[in-house]
C-alpha cells in the first residue's frame, strides 16, 4: 500500500494528466488555502463562462436575499414578485421549487429553440405552461431557473448580476467577466456567467465554509447552506441547485428499459442506439450520461433523449437502477464539464473550465467526466 503522502500525489498526478487530456483550459485543487493543483493551459488567465454551474451561483444569491431580508423565506410564493400567478395552479409555485426543479413549469430541453431566441427569459418563464402540478415532480427546468433572475431583482431592487457583485462577490474579491443577459437586460440563471477558475474557487469556498468569508464576515446564513444541500423533496441526488455527491454510486442498464421503450412507441433508430448498453454497468452518474451521449450521439443528445425517454413517461430510473453510498461531495456543473467540486469532510475545492470552442470540442470525451470521481479519489487518499 502506497502511503498517504504517495496516495495522494499519485491521485494529483491523475488529475493533471487526465485534464491535460480533456483539453481543459484551467484545473485548481485547493485544501483550504493551501494550492494543491494550479494549472492554466492559457497565456493569459481570463474568466471562462460556468455554462450550468452557473445556477449554483444563482442560489446563492436567493441566499442572499435570505439573508438580507428581501425574501422572507423559500417557500414564499412566486406570486409574491409577479402578482400575475396570483390564480391557477401557478399560485402555488415557490422560491423553493423554482430553486429544486419542481415548480412543474414546461421547458423545452434545447436552450437554441425557445431560451436563447426569447427577447425576455423572465417573461417567457412567467407564461410557460404547466406540465405537472407544482411540487410533484422533479424535472431539470432550465426556464424556471430563468425566473429567479426576476425574483432576485423584484425583490432586490437590484439586476441579479449587480446584486451578486455588490453583496457576494466584492467582498470576496471576486471579479466576474460580463454576465450573457437577454434584450430585455436579464442576466440569464441557466448559464451566462464567467468566473476564473480562483474565483469560482472563492464561491466553492464560502459553501465549504457554510457562510463566512475567510476574514470571517457571515455572508449567507449557514441555515440556508444546510438547506441548499440538504437532499430536495423529489430527489436526493439535488439540492437547491446544487447536485449531492455520493462516495460511490453504481448505475445498471434495466433489462426491459428497451422493451418498454418499443412498447411506447419510442424511434426504433433511438433504441437500436441504445442496445449495446443493455447489461452495462457504470460506476458513477457522470460516466452513464457519457455513454448515452457516445451512443445517442449529436450535439443535440440530452433533447433526443428527454423526448424519446421522458417525453414518453420514462424517469431516469426506470432506464437505470442505481445504488449510491452516503453523500460527501456538492458540486455545481455545466455544459462541457464546467466543474466546481466541494468535498467538506477533506476541506477540499476543486475546479475545472474549459473554453467553448465549438467545432474542435470532443464530447464527452473533452468534458473530462471523470473529473468528480477523480477528486473524490483524491479526497481519500489525504
Amino acid at each position: 500500500m502506497p502511503s498517504t503522502a504517495a496516495a495522494a500525489s499519485e491521485a494529483l498526478a491523475r488529475i493533471e494528466a487526465n485534464a491535460r487530456a480533456t483539453h481543459s483550459d484551467a484545473v485548481l485543487v485547493m485544501r483550504d488555502d493551501e494550492v494543491l493543483l494550479d494549472l492554466d493551459a492559457r497565456a493569459e488567465v481570463a474568466p471562462i463562462e460556468l455554462m450550468s454551474a452557473t445556477k449554483s451561483i444563482v442560489a446563492l444569491a436567493v441566499g442572499r436575499l435570505l439573508f438580507d431580508g428581501h425574501l422572507a423565506s423559500l417557500d414564499e410564493p412566486v406570486h409574491a414578485f409577479f402578482p400575475e400567478w396570483r390564480q391557477g395552479r401557478k399560485r402555488d409555485i415557490t422560491v423553493r421549487m423554482l430553486l429544486d426543479h419542481t415548480s412543474g413549469l414546461q421547458n423545452v430541453g434545447n436552450t437554441d429553440l425557445e431560451i436563447y431566441p426569447a427577447p425576455d427569459v423572465v417573461r417567457l418563464a412567467l407564461a410557460a405552461e404547466l406540465e405537472a402540478d407544482p411540487g410533484t415532480q422533479y424535472a431539470y427546468n432550465n426556464k424556471a431557473t430563468n425566473l429567479l433572475s426576476g425574483v432576485v431583482e423584484r425583490a432586490s431592487g437590484e439586476r441579479m448580476d449587480r446584486y451578486l457583485a455588490r453583496t457576494l462577490f466584492e467582498p470576496l474579491g471576486i471579479v466576474a467577466g460580463p454576465w450573457y443577459t437577454d434584450e430585455a437586460g436579464n442576466p440569464h440563471g441557466m448559464a451566462g456567467l464567467p468566473l476564473t477558475a480562483r474565483d469560482a474557487a472563492r464561491l466553492g469556498r464560502l459553501v465549504l465554509d457554510r457562510g463566512l468569508a475567510p476574514d470571517g464576515t457571515r455572508l449567507l446564513d449557514e441555515d440556508f447552506i444546510e438547506a441548499m444541500l440538504a437532499p430536495s423533496a423529489r430527489s436526493a441526488d439535488v439540492g437547491l441547485l446544487w447536485w449531492r455527491i455520493p462516495r460511490w454510486e453504481r448505475y445498471d442498464f434495466n433489462p426491459g428499459a428497451l422493451a418498454a421503450l418499443r412498447e411506447r412507441g419510442a424511434d426504433p433508430a433511438f433504441v437500436e442506439a441504445l442496445a449495446p448498453l443493455e447489461g452495462q454497468r457504470f460506476d458513477s452518474r457522470d460516466a452513464t450520461f457519457a455513454a448515452l451521449q457516445t451512443h445517442i450521439g449529436g450535439s443535440d443528445w440530452t433533447a433526443r433523449y428527454e423526448e424519446e425517454v421522458s417525453g414518453r413517461g420514462f424517469r431516469f430510473r426506470d432506464i437505470f437502477s442505481s445504488s449510491r453510498g452516503e453523500v460527501v461531495a456538492y458540486r455545481a456543473v455545466g455544459y462541457l464539464g464546467q466543474t466546481i467540486v466541494v468535498v467538506p469532510e477533506k476541506r477540499l475545492v476543486a475546479v475545472r473550465q474549459i473554453v467553448n470552442r465549438r467545432e474542435a470540442h470532443v464530447s464527452p470525451h473533452d468534458d473530462y467526466p471523470g473529473f468528480t470521481a477523480d477528486v473524490l479519489a483524491l479526497a481519500e487518499a489525504l
